[in-house]
């Protein structure tokens, strides 16, 4: 996959050193480019107008976020932690499906209708893993090793290795899945579909 350069020499501002008041205004941001997905690809985004509806100054957002792309890596981040929340509980302590099967092929249902619903999320999402940028890699890698670490937690009774081998296979599926969707290559039944096999032959 051709890695996209993002002309930055600057990194966003560090959440651990931000004011409460900072972290406030750095949520409006996210919030804002969230409501703004749900309507329009992220190219046509602009960073005046997620200014305006965050009601955060310009000048602000671009010490926040140096570049978009950046500003987006947040957002969807910001997003993928509202999915985990709207997830029912049973989907992290196994609820009423019976093996780690059945368990992790719920969450992968659940996954596939957010992106189904929000086709520009899935777009970004494919974008995102082309940057170069050393923030989104970073942002991306932290929502890797947690969903990892949900996955782990799904698959209690499995054997470690079995389980590694698992997670990169789903991941890596999931990720060929959405890119061959959102390019129109492949409707979205058969990417739900392939998804569910890989889950199927590594699990059950």
């Amino acid at each position: 996959m051709t890695r996209v350069t993002v002309r930055s020499d600057e990194s966003p501002l560090d959440t651990d050193l931000m004011s409460v008041g900072q972290l406030e205004r750095r949520r409006r941001l996210t919030t804002a480019v969230v409501e703004m997905l749900a309507a329009m690809p992220s190219d046509l985004i602009q960073m005046k107008e997620v200014s305006e509806r965050s009601g955060v100054a310009l000048g602000t957002l671009y010490r926040y976020f140096p570049a978009k792309q950046q500003l987006l890596a947040a957002a969807m981040t910001a997003w993928s932690g509202l999915e985990s929340a709207r997830r029912p509980e049973e989907s992290r302590t196994g609820g009423e499906e019976s093996n780690a099967y059945e368990r992790v092929l719920a969450l992968h249902r659940r996954e596939m209708k957010a992106f189904e619903r929000r086709p520009h999320f899935a777009r970004l999402e494919i974008e995102l893993h082309s940057s170069s940028d050393q923030f989104v890699i970073e942002s991306l890698d932290q929502r890797a090793a947690a969903h990892r670490r949900m996955l782990f937690e799904l698959m209690d009774g499995i054997p470690a290795e079995t389980a590694r081998v698992a997670a990169v296979a789903m991941g890596g599926t999931m990720l060929t899945a959405l890119a061959l969707w959102t390019s129109g290559r492949i409707g979205f039944a058969e990417a739900q579909r392939n998804v569910e096999d890989v889950i199927g032959l590594v699990l059950r």
